[in-house]
């Protein structure tokens, strides 16, 4: 079947209008806060503020018991393995998050928070940042 250039730009509209949609609902703002602990690095590319606390309220409220700061930054510091990080600063903590991201997408530790897929330590990094941002 041969689709014919009417259909075509349709087809094209449709498809940039269901990606571009969500992304303009989550429009790119400045940050916050510099904290890798609170700054989910994919999302805060492209969500403002409002968006991450809503999505940490969110997540909180499905897994209360990681309802408080210290769960939270326990958690985020501590390695695949389960150890305890001993990052000296901040460029060393978003190195160690973004790596813990990346394997837990590979191994589907993923989460739904209001129609976002994130990795469980993104949903994390956005809990801790509702907390405290």
């Amino acid at each position: 079947m041969i689709m014919n250039r009417r259909t075509f730009l349709i087809a094209g509209v449709a498809a940039t209008a269901a990606i571009t949609i969500p992304i303009l609902k989550c429009r790119s703002h400045t940050f916050l806060t510099d904290n890798p602990l609170m700054r989910p690095l994919v999302l805060a590319n492209f969500c403002d503020a409002k968006t991450i606390r809503e999505i940490g309220d969110s997540y909180r409220a499905q897994v209360p018991a990681e309802n408080r700061l210290e769960k939270l930054r326990e958690l985020l510091l501590t390695d695949e393995q389960g150890r305890k990080s001993d990052a000296p600063n901040d460029d060393s903590i978003s190195e160690m998050l973004n790596k813990k991201v990346n394997c837990e997408f590979k191994e589907g530790k993923i989460v739904v928070e209001d129609g976002w897929v994130l990795s469980k330590t993104e949903a994390r990094q956005c809990a801790l940042y509702s907390l405290e941002g």
